[in-house]
């Protein structure tokens, strides 16, 4: 049987250890998202296509479960907004799932079917332009937003991510109405800001966690 020490406050010691335990998974599973989104990208580059929907399979776990941990750990400081917030990675790792499977279909196209081919390459773009583009950028507003007015984590923090979501959904809604274009340079740099937010918020999420109310 285990023994727990009671603090003046009658909480138990693994019950206070609780939160960082969730941080720690969800600063981990942030590192995850960002490793499987690259190597798949690569993956489907080199034409290792079930590997590239191994990664996004595992990509989209990821997003799923950093919705948890963090609608569990922020719905103190505000139950909407980290609701709002778990829905949205809910939706964005569904929509994950959805654009790997043409891919997975893929492999069983003909060789000689290019126009199907084609197709199912262009909807697995339009599934990384509203997943990874549009509705990852709605939700790390919520997130940034949340984030600042909690103060649960460094304010500069905070705004990288509330303005990196704001670029990226500026940048998704441009590609989307052809305005400059789909996945190229201008693209890549306005996701630059989120990339780096989400890689120092799973760093401080498994090095301090977050502070409580």
């Amino acid at each position: 049987m285990t023994a727990y020490a009671v603090y003046p406050d009658g909480i138990r010691e693994s019950a206070r250890h609780t939160p960082r335990r969730h941080a720690r998974a969800a600063g981990v599973l942030y590192l995850v998202t960002h490793v499987t989104s690259v190597v798949a990208v690569v993956a489907y580059g080199a034409g290792l296509v079930p590997a590239g929907v191994t990664l996004e399979f595992a990509l989209a776990i990821g997003c799923a479960g950093t919705g948890v941990l963090l609608w569990h750990l922020l719905r103190p400081f505000g139950p909407v907004r980290a609701a709002t917030f778990a829905i949205l990675r809910a939706v964005e790792a569904a929509v994950i799932v959805a654009g790997a499977l043409p891919m997975l279909a893929m492999m069983w196209v003909p060789a000689t079917a290019g126009s199907s081919a084609e197709l199912l390459t262009a909807m697995h773009t339009a599934s990384f332009l509203l997943g990874q583009g549009l509705v990852i950028s709605v939700n790390t507003i919520v997130l940034g937003w949340l984030l600042w007015d909690s103060r649960a984590v460094p304010r500069p923090l905070a705004a990288l991510g509330a303005g990196g979501g704001l670029l990226v959904l500026v940048s998704n809604l441009a590609q989307l109405w052809s305005v400059i274009p789909l996945n190229g340079p201008l693209a890549g740099a306005a996701a630059l800001p989120v990339f780096a937010f989400e890689l120092w918020l799973a760093i401080h999420l498994i090095a301090r966690g977050l502070r409580r109310p």
